[in-house]
């Protein structure tokens, strides 16, 4: 049975998870349209595949906001305890700050085995139809947009120009057909309207005549007039045209995707060793002993000098194009580990976001204590947040670019936060005084110093 303790400190925190979690949600979702505004206005979209492709984007929204929330939810749940002299009480009665941390705790390690499940079976397949989405979006071309006075040449096999739009239509229109069609089109219109079916455009004009000129006899020369006509112009991507693909990238594969990737880039590295070996070993220029690791080796072969006894071109020949083939070899091998150090990366990644709001509880309740509940709660929340992403960015960077070990890169900013949230842990349960900020309110006080450096008598 659940204690009433666990119960009001798990009250304590659901109301400020929820509503921070809806607030911060709010604020990276308004930033993403800012910027995606001009990928997605303009296109002739309707307002569903917009709200799809903002749905889309949400998750990984949510997988940013999710551990962040819950450091804002501890840091105000146990403010507002500290501020009430509720935290004195309760260890005035004898209960321990582990215990008092103890339901903060279940209560991350429920969010965290959510967000586990959200980072390493949702948001892949999520961000992979969001890809897609917004790259078809992307390559989608917008209705017609027509600028009295300027040629549309946008189109495929026309140029049109239009003297006014107003609400009735078109005024003055001329059409041109390009040069490279076998019939000279021109048209001329005092008026007409447009209208999208499909993938054309239909211009309906009015009052106007039509010149047509065959390139390929140029006596045949045609003018009609008319008092209304149609004419149909074919555009690419005027629709929004769906497709499916089966290539994903490392954030729109599940960990046992990214696993089974990283074994086939391993036997493709074991493979290139193979082959380097045997260059080596086949090689008249070396003594044919085998190596165990090229990628150590490469440097020192390639200070190496030739042979001062006779040496002729074709021995320098051989010499170069066994470098050159080592050299080659070992690009593909820097390739591949950099391959399977992006998975790794990725992996450890979803499994250390999700372990983040465990280290954000360790880290939050003793400052939540400390600081109690004020105005700058939140703002110490997203400091240290950003903090942490920043160096989780950094890792990954590192990582990437084979500096850093993947999972010591991921798992690197989780270990220090933890290790310093214990630490304040341990001395608030002390009740000892972590950062004595008395001295700097001293020394900063003008009453107490003169300009010259010397204490006023």
């Amino acid at each position: 049975m659940i204690k009433i303790l666990d119960k009001y400190i798990f009250r304590e925190l659901l109301t400020p998870f929820m509503y921070s979690l809806f607030v911060l949600t709010m604020i990276f979702l308004v930033n993403f349209v800012i910027r995606a505004m001009d990928r997605i206005l303009g296109k002739g979209l309707s307002f569903f595949v917009i709200l799809e492709y903002i749905a889309l984007n949400l998750a990984w929204i949510l997988a940013l906001a999710i551990p962040l929330s819950v450091l804002v939810a501890v840091l105000l749940a146990y403010g507002r305890l500290a501020t009430d002299h509720e935290v004195t009480a309760m260890r005035s009665g004898g209960i321990s700050l582990r215990r008092i941390m103890a339901p903060a705790l279940v209560f991350s390690i429920l969010v965290g085995s959510f967000t586990l499940y959200f980072n390493t079976t949702i948001l892949p397949d999520v961000n992979h139809r969001a890809r897609l989405l917004g790259s078809d979006i992307y390559r989608k071309r917008p209705d017609l947009d027509i600028v009295p006075g300027y040629f549309i040449e946008d189109l495929p096999d026309y140029n049109i120009r239009v003297n006014e739009v107003t609400e009735a239509g078109l005024k003055g229109v001329v059409i041109f057909s390009k040069s490279d069609l076998r019939e000279q089109v021109s048209i001329f219109a005092e008026s007409g309207r447009t209208e999208t079916a499909g993938g054309q455009i239909i211009f309906t004009l009015y009052n106007g005549e039509k010149h047509l000129l065959d390139l390929d006899k140029l006596d045949d020369y045609q003018r009609e007039y008319f008092d209304s006509t149609r004419l149909t112009v074919k555009v690419n991507n005027l629709e929004l045209k769906r497709r499916d693909s089966a290539v994903r990238g490392d954030r729109e594969m599940t960990p046992d995707m990214m696993y089974q990737r990283i074994e086939e880039n391993q036997e493709r590295f074991n493979r290139t060793i193979d082959r380097m070996l045997s260059i080596r070993v086949n090689s008249p220029l070396f003594n044919g002993d085998s190596i165990v690791n090229m990628l150590a080796v490469m440097d020192t072969i390639r200070r190496i000098p030739l042979p001062l006894d006779g040496i002729v071109d074709a021995r320098t020949r051989v010499w170069n194009r066994t470098i050159d083939k080592l050299e080659s070899q070992e690009r593909l091998l820097n390739s591949y580990l950099k391959q399977i150090n992006k998975y790794l990366v990725e992996i450890h990644k979803k499994y250390a976001m999700a372990v983040t709001c465990v280290v954000f509880v360790l880290i939050g309740v003793p400052l939540g204590i400390m600081t109690r509940k004020s105005s700058g709660t939140i703002g110490v929340a997203i400091g240290m947040f950003f903090i942490y992403w920043a160096a989780l960015i950094a890792g990954e960077e590192l990582a990437d670019r084979r500096k850093l070990d993947p999972v010591l890169a991921m798992w690197a900013p989780n270990g220090i936060m933890a290790i310093v949230g214990i630490w304040i842990s341990v001395q608030v349960s002390r009740e000892r005084t972590i950062i004595n900020f008395m001295w700097l309110k001293t020394i900063l006080n003008p009453m107490n110093w003169t300009i010259f450096g010397k204490r006023k008598s």
